[in-house]
């Protein structure tokens, strides 16, 4: 990245002023998000890697980024020139960075990082690693001073995400906030994740890319509720809702002068350490009116699981946005045939366009990854204008994408054929669909975690000794961020399924060099039925789209999974066929056949 070595330089000139020997630059803000706003991309910045999960340190004598599997080809490649080494998390043999720390700084030197970035779970885990060698931490902002051009804070209006989307009103919300805080033993919870905010108080915003949420805090005490946000940009309807429901509202940066002055009476403080930002914590921890309680995040257990309301606004979302998708693909279709040249950009640019026609959207749910042939072996790859690759009518596209709607937030990934595809691509193919529909399928134990299921959907491919780095699947937030907590499908996720979560399906298989295959669809986890042996829990694909079967080898497939996928075509044509007509209705049709095809 051209000037990266250089910002790098003027880091460390600033890490010598304050008396630093190493300093950490991570992916995240304030409220720990997935995706920050450009503000807050400082990462991006210094080491000029993209991907939305990675950590930068620099230190005296060099520097590093840790990024996990979804990002090891790509970071390899936007590393290049750089004196950036890449650090593959989760590799044997690979350190993490505080292992690295511990053991690359001598005794009594100075760790430094940014408090406001780092959560309280992070710090704490440096701390237990530094111990030894007596290894100190600072936290101080260096970045403001070296990061020139500095994109402005969001300032995008604050809107109320209406009740008949939502099903509950923030007042109610609330009160169901206060009743698990009693249970826990506590009086107060502050929440930074902007997910969390964004569902308590039923606002919306549109500060950050592909995430309809709203740069704030918020906090919920015995007798009062706050909302800490840029006042000048909330909506007088908003502020209106806020007070009938409850809430006082007070400026964005108000929140660590309000925690280190609360001294009206004793409390406890519930604190999620992995959600709340170093920063926060500290000014807890530093008043001596406030008990701080470790727990759970309790917004985040009580919005994993959607209310009747947000499932049924997610049914019919799901069903416009496999509309847009038959329409993209019509098209896409239609210009492979009359032989315009078409790239990876120009089907993110068509997706974009069929979903913004669709009632209720507001944009795309993540940068859409459209990965042609080797390309889609990378799991985040991300086509630009000017570096994308061609389509020809041979082998497999991958596209993965979603969108934002009032009604619910999608993903999807189908794997599409353009073209004569070798045997081992037709068997990975048939391979990942199997995988695909034994999660599908499963029936399991009420109590059994996101670590129980996992196996469940690797088990088809672990048998031809291929797995895939990265999780089976993640939960969906409703009009909100795209993967969700606390559930998802990862063999180390201690997360109990219970009926109303949704859950994503998405096993692949990724050959470098080669080719990518995934297959993607949204799922709830409904009752299955209730015996002497105890309740049963089973999953309901909600996702309303053909997968491709040019690329299927029948005889690799059993008499069950091609009833699954003939049972889930019939669904599919059922319920699109009233949204459809002409040219796309026919694509419907021709694509929900019965497999195999006569």
């Amino acid at each position: 990245m051209p000037n990266g070595n250089e910002r790098i330089a003027a880091l460390r000139a600033r890490m010598r002023q304050n008396g630093m020997q190493a300093y950490i630059v991570p992916s995240s803000d304030p409220h720990m998000s997935e995706y920050p706003p450009a503000y807050w991309q400082a990462r991006k910045y210094f080491s000029g890697f993209s991907g939305s999960a990675g950590t930068l340190v620099v230190t005296e004598k060099g520097s590093g980024l840790w990024t996990d599997g979804r990002y090891f080809i790509q970071a390899a490649h936007e590393l290049e020139g750089s004196e950036i080494e890449l650090f593959r998390m989760n590799v044997p043999g690979v350190p993490t960075y505080p292992e690295f720390l511990a053991k690359t700084l001598g005794k009594g030197e100075t760790v430094g990082f940014d408090g406001k970035v780092l959560s309280a779970a992070d710090v704490e885990n440096m701390r237990e690693k530094f111990a030894e060698k007596q290894i100190g931490i600072k936290s101080a902002d260096l970045i403001s001073g070296i990061w020139q051009e500095r994109p402005p804070m969001p300032h995008s209006d604050v809107f109320v995400h209406d009740a008949k989307y939502a099903g509950y009103t923030c007042a109610q919300k609330i009160a169901q906030i206060r009743e698990l805080l009693k249970r826990n033993g506590a009086d107060a919870q502050v929440y930074a994740r902007l997910d969390c905010v964004g569902w308590l108080m039923d606002i919306r915003a549109d500060d950050i890319l592909y995430n309809p949420l709203a740069v704030a805090y918020a906090a919920v005490l015995p007798d009062a509720a706050y909302l800490f946000v840029d006042k000048t940009r909330v909506l007088t309807e908003t502020t209106e809702y806020l007070r009938d429901n409850g809430v006082a509202v007070r400026d964005y940066d108000e929140i660590y002068d309000w925690l280190r002055n609360l001294s009206d009476k004793k409390r406890t403080i519930l604190v999620d350490k992995a959600g709340t930002n170093y920063e926060l914590f500290s000014r807890m921890e530093g008043n001596p009116c406030i008990s701080v309680r470790f727990g759970d995040d309790l917004v985040t257990g009580l919005k994993g699981v959607k209310n009747e309301t947000e499932l049924r606004n997610l049914r019919h979302t799901l069903l416009l946005d496999g509309a847009a998708m038959v329409k993209f693909r019509v098209a896409l279709a239609e210009k492979m045939a009359r032989g315009e040249t078409v790239t990876e950009y120009n089907v993110c640019e068509m997706l974009k366009k069929f979903r913004a026609e669709q009632p209720g959207n507001k944009g795309e749910s993540f940068g859409t990854i459209a990965a042609y042939r080797a390309n889609a072996a990378m799991m985040h790859y991300a086509p630009a204008p000017d570096a994308c690759s061609v389509l020809k009518n041979e082998g497999f596209l991958l596209v993965d994408c979603g969108g934002q709607y009032l009604g619910g937030t999608t993903d999807i990934t189908r794997t599409f054929v353009l073209g004569p595809l070798s045997q081992e691509e037709k068997e990975h193919y048939t391979d990942v669909l199997k995988a695909h529909i034994a999660l599908a399928t499963a029936v399991f134990m009420e109590g059994c975690t996101g670590g129980n299921i996992d196996i469940l959907c690797r088990e088809p491919l672990w048998k031809h000794g291929i797995d895939y780095r990265c999780g089976t699947g993640h939960g969906v937030g409703m009009f909100s961020v795209v993967h969700e907590g606390p559930q998802n499908l990862r063999t180390n996720n201690r997360t109990v399924f219970r009926c109303g979560m949704t859950i994503t399906n998405e096993p692949g298989i990724y050959e470098e060099g080669k080719h990518g295959i995934r297959i993607e669809n949204q799922m709830a986890v409904v009752d299955a039925c209730e015996n002497e042996y105890g309740k049963f829990l089973k999953f309901e694909t909600i996702t309303c789209f053909p997968i491709d079967t040019a690329a299927l080898l029948p005889e690799r497939m059993t008499g069950e999974e091609i009833r699954w996928l003939n049972d889930y075509h019939r669904d599919v044509r059922e319920k699109l066929t009233p949204l459809l007509s002409g040219k796309e209705l026919d694509w419907l049709k021709e694509n929900t056949r019965p497999f195999p095809h006569g």
